[in-house]
């Protein structure tokens, strides 16, 4: 048995479903959807639904103001590791974020953390899961609005105590952002309050609060404090939204009508107590011309402020992953999006355009209709998409033409009827796939952007959080081994080309095959209505299966210990080699480095 007939069946045995511990394994992207349904995981493309988790084994019984319990299921935020797990924080009562795993979907566990968890954040460096709530966890009576999770061991415990307010503001959580590129520090935000809070992660406690009030904020009589916003990783900056407050329900007030949400009695900055309101019910209002203030991370100063566009305000300020580009949404119904071009450190990025896009304005001419986009940078695409709340179309924007040239694919022949509300773009990383929740209408969509076609509409689903997973660990495990067969000379480039080729093929075959999941279920009964080609997933046959799971763990087992026997042959020829100087793998010697065998959040 040559090497590369080893190396071929041992990534074989890797990619197998192995039944009886934790279901079938997937590695490749998937589209994960969370809503009252629980959780359902399917293919790229959503022609078949490979897992679904119904909402009793995942969320937990909450009771309402007149007693009665129901099961609820209302995600806040879904982020991935790449590694193990995905992280769920749910709006459900109880302080406990949801842990899956990552190659099959199954439920690790539900563990408790701070007050109402809001925002989650992974830090792929420390191995950690940032977690920024509401208030504190009075069962635990723990003293912090973040808490840490170890990305490694969730059941590690991690000593935190990081302080943002007095615990009285109500719907007091913020926004949080943790990256490589900002060291040892994470940056927050709390509605109602001037400051961006710097924090070590080392330590995990507030280091400094930088009171944007007094760092060249523009003058205005109504700032109320920060909540949204972006941060590039190109230059270190943040893009900051400020928030304010607003009289109503009075002669001279600036609005005389209060709206849906009431009015209490606020005071405004220069103390006058009046009626009115305060965050993001003032959004769009007269007063809020603030403008989206660029901080620098490196001087902690104000470097400058981006006007909204003509009198439309901007909703919140996204990054694209690279950093390269700030979007800027405005609240006129979608027909204007600013794109800005991110300097250098410590320099004001400029504006590089304004789309002007084709979408229904009727009804929502002064409405924020982008929430959310897709940036996508995969094979010769460099893309911008979006979708408004209020239209049944999309558009995909080429950022590689010139004069950024639109296109647009409709999800619907129909005209747009419902009220305005978010819709989440979410690119299946490394596919040509985009979906587009549509909650108003319990619907989700698949379109191809390199083709610009609709390629699936789901009925009757509950698109509340919509993430794109990829088992990225395995196959760095993949690369790392065979660079390491390389470099020993096993394996020639080509061959290493050739065995990760099909280790590729063998996960894509078995994720084509039939799964544990039957399309009968309640909880998807009325899915992919509008797909052309039969979506039915019926169970594989146990017996096989069994069989199936058997041969490839025996296949593993040889071509494992054939691979490990090949090494430790290469090994001890070094080692004669060298004259008996090579370190030994075990016994004596220096003692092994502790931050291999321990994550930093568990140190």
């Amino acid at each position: 048995m040559n090497l590369i007939t080893v190396f071929t069946l041992f990534l074989s045995g890797m990619t197998a479903q192995v039944q009886g511990q934790g279901g079938p394994r997937r590695h490749n992207a998937h589209m994960w959807m969370f809503g009252k349904n629980g959780v359902q995981v399917y293919t790229a493309d959503g022609s078949t639904l490979v897992k679904s988790t119904p909402p009793e084994k995942i969320c937990k019984d909450t009771i309402r103001d007149n007693g009665d319990i129901r099961v609820r299921c209302d995600f806040n935020d879904v982020v991935s590791d790449g590694k193990k797990y995905v992280w769920a924080a749910v709006a459900r009562g109880i302080p406990k974020i949801d842990v899956f795993r990552i190659d099959t979907g199954d439920l690790v566990g539900s563990f408790a953390t701070c007050g109402d968890p809001r925002e989650l954040d992974y830090h792929p460096l420390r191995e950690e899961v940032w977690v920024h709530c509401g208030s504190f966890n009075n069962e635990t009576e723990s003293q912090s609005h973040m808490d840490v999770f170890s990305a490694v061991s969730p059941t590690a415990t991690i000593p935190v105590t990081i302080k943002m307010h007095d615990n009285t503001l109500l719907r007091s959580n913020g926004k949080l952002k943790v990256a490589a590129e900002l060291g040892e520090y994470a940056y927050g935000t709390v509605p109602g309050q001037s400051y961006l809070y710097k924090i070590n992660m080392a330590q995990r406690s507030v280091e400094e609060k930088y009171d944007i009030a007094k760092l060249g904020l523009p003058d205005n009589d109504r700032f109320y404090g920060l909540y949204d916003m972006a941060y590039s990783p190109k230059n270190n900056h943040f893009f900051l939204r400020s928030q304010i407050c607003c009289t109503c329900g009075f002669e001279g007030a600036d609005d005389l009508e209060c709206g849906h949400y009431g009015s209490n009695n606020i005071t405004l900055p220069d103390g006058t107590e009046t009626e009115g309101m305060c965050g993001s019910h003032c959004r769009g209002k007269a007063k809020d011309n603030i403008g989206i203030m660029e901080f620098d991370t490196a001087t902690g100063k104000i470097i400058g402020t981006h006007p909204f566009q003509g009198s439309a305000p901007v909703y919140a300020p996204f990054a694209s992953p690279d950093g390269e580009h700030i979007i800027l949404f405005g609240m006129d119904g979608g027909k204007t999006v600013d794109i800005l071009k991110a300097g250098s450190s410590g320099f004001k990025s400029k504006l590089e355009m304004t789309l002007k896009l084709d979408f229904n304005t009727t009804n929502v001419d002064d409405d924020d209709v982008f929430h959310d986009f897709a940036y996508i940078q995969h094979d010769d695409m460099n893309l911008f998409v979006v979708s408004s709340s209020s239209d049944y179309k999309v558009a995909i924007v080429d950022m590689a033409s010139p004069d950024k040239t639109t296109s647009y694919v409709m999800l619907k022949d129909v005209p747009y009827t419902a009220g305005a509300r978010s819709r989440q773009i979410e690119h299946v990383e490394g596919t040509d796939y985009v979906w587009i929740g549509g909650r108003r209408q319990e619907e989700a969509y698949v379109i191809n952007v390199r083709t610009k076609k609709l390629v699936r509409t789901f009925m009757e689903v509950d698109a509340r959080k919509l993430l794109s997973v990829t088992h990225h660990a395995f196959f760095q495990q993949v690369a790392d081994f065979g660079k390491y067969m390389t470099q020993e000379g096993m394996l020639s480039n080509a061959e290493v080309q050739t065995v990760e080729e099909e280790a590729s093929k063998d996960v894509e075959d078995v994720e084509a095959a039939p799964s544990d999941v039957s399309r009968g279920s309640a909880s998807v009964s009325a899915q992919a209505a509008s797909a052309n080609d039969d979506n039915e997933v019926e169970k594989d046959d146990d017996g096989g299966n069994d069989a199936l799971s058997i041969a490839a763990l025996a296949i593993s087992c040889v071509a494992i210990a054939a691979v490990l026997a090949n090494v430790v042959v290469m090994n001890n020829a070094k080692s004669s080699t060298l004259g008996g100087q090579g370190r030994a793998l075990t016994g004596g010697g220096d003692a092994e480095d502790p931050s291999v065998s321990q994550p930093p959040s568990v140190q």
